[in-house]
Formats: C-alpha cells, sequence, structure tokens
C-alpha cells in the first residue's frame, strides 16, 4: 500500500511541476496597436447566419505574417481572416495565438441599424453584432391580387 501511495505522490508532483513550467513558458500576448474596424459580412447578414470563427494568427514580433481559419461558417471566415490580416502589434516576441470572432444578430441591439456594435477583447476575441436584415414582401416585387396569372394578363395588355 505504501508503494502505491508513494507512486501515485511521485506522479501528482511530476503533472504538479510540469503545470507550472507550462505556465511559466508561455509567451505573453502581444497589444494591438492598430487595426481596420471588423464587419459583418452583407450576404451573410443577408442569408441570416451568425456564428464564431476562429482564425489563428502568426505575427513577427511587429505585425500579422499569417493566418488561418481553424473553423467557422465560410461567409463569415474570410472576413474574420481579412481583419485579423490588418492587425499591427506593439513590439514583442513572434508568437502565435487563436483569436476568435463571434458574430452575431441581434433585433434588440439599439442605434443606428446600419452601423454594427463591435466588442473588442484584444487580442483574443472580438464581437461584431448586427440588426438583421429584414426583406420586404410587399412592395414592387409582390405579385398583383389575383396572383400570377393575373399580373401577366396585365403586363400583356400594357402598350
Amino acid at each position: 500500500m505504501t508503494r502505491n501511495f508513494r507512486r501515485l505522490a511521485f506522479i501528482a508532483a511530476l503533472c504538479f511541476a510540469w503545470t507550472a513550467m507550462a505556465q511559466s513558458s508561455k509567451v505573453a500576448l502581444p497589444m494591438v496597436t492598430g487595426a481596420k474596424v471588423p464587419f459583418y459580412p452583407p450576404l451573410a447578414r443577408a442569408a441570416n447566419v451568425q456564428g464564431v470563427v476562429h482564425v489563428k494568427v502568426t505575427t513577427d514580433g511587429h505585425r500579422v505574417i499569417a493566418t488561418h481559419v481553424e473553423d467557422g461558417h465560410k461567409l463569415l471566415a474570410s472576413a474574420a481572416e481579412e481583419n485579423a490580416r490588418t492587425w499591427e502589434f506593439a513590439t514583442h516576441d513572434p508568437t502565435t495565438f487563436t483569436v476568435t470572432y463571434h458574430y452575431k444578430l441581434d433585433a434588440k441591439l439599439k442605434g443606428d441599424p446600419d452601423n454594427p456594435t463591435v466588442i473588442l477583447r484584444l487580442p483574443t476575441e472580438v464581437e461584431i453584432s448586427r440588426v438583421p436584415l429584414v426583406l420586404d414582401t410587399v412592395g414592387t416585387n409582390a405579385a398583383p391580387e389575383g396572383g400570377p396569372a393575373e399580373a401577366m394578363t396585365a403586363t400583356a395588355k400594357k402598350p
């Protein structure tokens, strides 16, 4: 029994030491000093697409040198990756990290419906919220009261 206890204590000590070393060897994340404002892709908004995109970013110590979309809807992923490429940083050790972009459509948003609400928790999180696009179902594209057949008749009667 004491032999098992010693083994367990030894394994626990190794795990603790490995965790402490891994935490102390982490490179500090860089500070973003410049970037373009992220936007909600118009096609994604029209298609009512929302979701999360993860973009892996590699820096050279000053700016982004490589990006890679790890997951997320294609309509959102291209905008997220394009935005990440615009980032500039305070001088730091070259590093690689992942940025999470959250794209949300929220009908309860206040303010200008033509402008997104953007929350930045740099350099690891970006949230872009937008009022959903509401398509007008009444107007020039609506069929006359009698339906499509009446629409064809009305068109044919015009000089």
